[in-house]
């Protein structure tokens, strides 16, 4: 599988282009550039390229000639190495020289109040079994489930991650194959919801509970996402899910690294303040009050941050705030970054900690854009796979919980009150859950709230995807790469 991307021509050479953002989009997008010769100017805000894809490293107080603890702060878990491998490929260098994979099985397990758990398995027969021994009556559902979100994969799966959606119904070809891409929208469900699909194939409350997980890996609620999103169980464990060993910020590092390698240029701490725009064409960007001269900018951040933030508003008519407003930007989050002296032996990897009611937290962070009540608490202690992110004897525990973003109704979330006391709660309740004494072996800690994402990584009303997939609209009609009335101005990452 190749991946065509989106070019300012036939031939790059010696053009200058200039990339705001260093997260992966960024970084990738710089890199296919530079392999076609342009000459790339890469500038990223904060002192380390990644975006949210992170890093933050604590020693021991105690122990200070121990190993730190590390913490990835963003994606916990890779699917698709493939994507990754064909950018190195571009370069013509093999990225298992840059990074070492850890295929994870048992992907993920799920516990809930009562003791009860469930595991999910790349391993075909595995997962079946856990899902016979959960809900025997859903083991066909539970199939049919997974081979409609294959064929969805199948259908779509190259044609989504290597075009741009403007770009497929361009592509060169019989006029046969246009009209067969009409069809896709209905062939991969589109205009079909994804939790009503799941919940005509499997009864069992706690196994639905499972799937409609996946409709939040794309921020949105699995009454609102598309059925296109089935695809996503069978990305990650029909195809895969892995860890990347050193910490999941290796994956920025390699391509950082790359991305210099073949000339780029990264200027890190350099805040772009303006996208330049003469005569309907993007020019160069200011960046810290300096004008820099482009032949093409490509935008790595937020599409409705950058639109409204990068583009003074007569620059871009065909992108008013009130249409940047109306778009939902889908659910956040609160991580605790929790080091802890002494370890939880009963944790996995992944492990998700479940309510007795998920679909009621659900809807209270996207119906009433509140706190939920008994939320999901997700664990990832990255130590089950690689013991040198932490201290001897000691975790980095990753803990996620939902929250509402800043929009509609979630800014009456008080953060500064709000956000120790939601992190008390999440420790009283792992510790109800069996993580006995969690709450006093903590030694070193960290925090994200929706107002800290919004702040450091310019996130949309502090949202974790900037645009969530909370209807089937926005799930597929998002800004697009190319913008449609700018030349030369194309934007990078997951809010597009």
């Amino acid at each position: 599988m190749t991946y065509k991307q989106a070019a300012l021509g036939d031939t790059l050479r010696g053009r200058r282009v200039a990339v705001v953002g260093g997260g992966v989009g960024g970084l990738a997008a710089a890199v296919r550039l530079a392999c076609r010769g342009a000459k790339v100017t890469l500038f990223e805000r904060q002192p380390r390229v990644g975006g949210k894809l992170n890093q933050r490293i604590f020693p021991h107080p105690d122990r200070p000639d121990d190993p730190p603890f590390r913490f990835d702060t963003g994606p916990s878990l890779l699917t698709l190495p493939l994507v990754l491998a064909d950018l190195f490929f571009a370069a013509r260098e093999d990225i298992r020289d840059q990074i070492d994979l850890i295929r994870l099985d048992p992907v993920s397990k799920f516990v809930w109040p009562d003791g009860q758990s469930f595991t999910t398995h790349s391993d075909p027969d595995a997962m079946v079994e856990q899902v016979r021994q959960l809900a025997p009556q859903d083991v066909d559902g539970w199939c049919k489930l997974m081979r409609k979100g294959r064929g969805i994969w199948e259908i779509a799966g190259e044609d989504f991650l290597g075009h741009a959606p403007e770009q497929l119904l361009k592509r060169p070809g019989p006029p046969w194959k246009g009209l067969k891409l009409l069809t896709v929208p209905l062939r991969i469900g589109m205009h079909r919801r994804f939790g009503p699909i799941v919940d005509k194939h499997v009864k069992h409350p706690r196994l639905r509970a499972v799937l409609h997980q996946y409709a939040t890996y794309a921020g949105g609620s699995p009454w609102g996402a598309p059925a296109a999103l089935l695809s996503v169980p069978h990305v990650e464990l029909g195809l895969g899910g892995f860890y990347v060993k050193g910490g999941m910020y290796r994956i920025a590092e390699a391509l950082v690294g790359l991305a210099e390698r073949l000339g780029v240029d990264v200027r890190t701490s350099a805040i772009v303040e303006r996208v330049l725009v003469r005569d309907g064409s993007a020019v160069g960007v200011i960046v810290d009050g300096a004008e820099h001269r482009a032949d093409g900018v490509v935008v790595n951040a937020d599409a409705v941050s950058a639109y409204r933030h990068l583009l003074p508003a007569a620059d871009r008519p065909h992108r008013p705030d009130a249409k940047l407003d109306a778009l939902d930007p889908g659910g956040s989050g609160m991580a605790c970054l929790l080091g802890t002296d002494g370890r939880f032996e009963d944790l996995a990897h992944h492990t998700k900690f479940m309510p007795d009611d998920y679909d009621a937290e659900l809807r209270a962070m996207f119906d009433h854009k509140q706190l939920p009540a008994d939320p999901c608490i997700y664990v990832c202690a990255s130590t089950r796979s690689d013991p040198t992110q932490a201290p001897p004897g000691c975790e980095n525990l990753f803990v996620l919980s939902s929250a509402p973003s800043l929009w509609g109704g979630g800014e009456r979330v008080d953060w500064s009150d709000n956000g120790q006391a939601y992190r008390d709660r999440l420790v009283a309740r792992l510790e109800q859950f069996g993580m006995t004494g969690l709450g006093t072996s903590v030694v070193v800690e960290d925090r994200f709230t929706p107002p800290r994402l919004e702040s450091e990584y310019a996130a949309n009303a502090g949202s974790i995807y900037g645009i969530g997939a909370t209807t089937r609209r926005q799930a597929f009609l998002r800004p697009p790469n190319r913008d449609p009335k700018i030349a030369n101005l194309f934007f990078a990452g997951t809010a597009t």
